[in-house]
């Protein structure tokens, strides 16, 4: 069931209709960079604890409850899909075991069966909090840098429209008292030049 779920969800994101409202999710300005780690966070930590077939509707409902990036956590959670689903299982087992007094070796008792069973769960709900503190700051880190080279485009686009518009023009900075100078210098020439149109001598 959780199978044929998943599937149904891709086919869906991979749709036409579906991208455009999965990309327009994704870039809302509305929401801050930590808010959308924060999602991506969550949805990894729901795909990777044992729900299974409730991680799509558990995202949905915190998504709302909470205000998050809803394509974040949808996307995230998906992370225990088929072909990842054998290594979610095996390295949630294996991080059980730093839980676990012994290792247990089936004998086929039901009290064995038990105890891998919960040396699964300590290791899947550990790994997810450890996952998902690792996916929220990796997505955050993401976010800027991608900010930071938008801006940095954006900047040197302004650069180069100004250099076709103006090609002989250079940026020249001038402190204060260069300022004030050069506003001196420039009266006085002024005054000079009135004077001498009017036929007078000024000292």
């Amino acid at each position: 069931m959780n199978f044929i779920k998943s599937i149904k969800v891709a086919a869906a994101l991979c749709s036409k209709k579906g991208l455009k409202k999965l990309a327009v999710q994704l870039y809302d300005p509305n929401q801050s960079d930590e808010r959308k780690a924060f999602s991506a966070a969550l949805g990894v930590f729901l795909g990777i604890i044992p729900i299974w077939g409730f991680q799509t509707i558990s995202a949905i409902f915190l998504s709302v409850f909470f205000r998050l990036n809803k394509a974040f956590v949808l996307i995230f959670s998906h992370i225990s899909l088929p072909p990842l689903l054998p290594l979610v299982i095996f390295l949630s087992y294996k991080a059980g075991s730093l839980w676990m007094p012994g290792n247990f070796h089936g004998t086929g008792s039901t009290q064995n069966l038990n105890a891998h069973l919960q040396q699964y769960i300590y290791g899947s709900i550990s790994l997810a909090a450890v996952a998902a503190v690792v996916t929220g700051w990796l997505t955050f880190a993401t976010l800027k840098f991608i900010k930071f080279v938008k801006k940095y485009r954006l900047e040197a686009g302004i650069k180069v429209k100004l250099t076709l518009a103006y090609p002989g023009a250079q940026a020249v900075k001038v402190n204060l008292p260069q300022a004030a100078f050069i506003c001196y210098i420039l009266l006085v020439l002024g005054v000079r030049y009135k004077h001498a149109l009017n036929g007078t001598r000024v000292y």
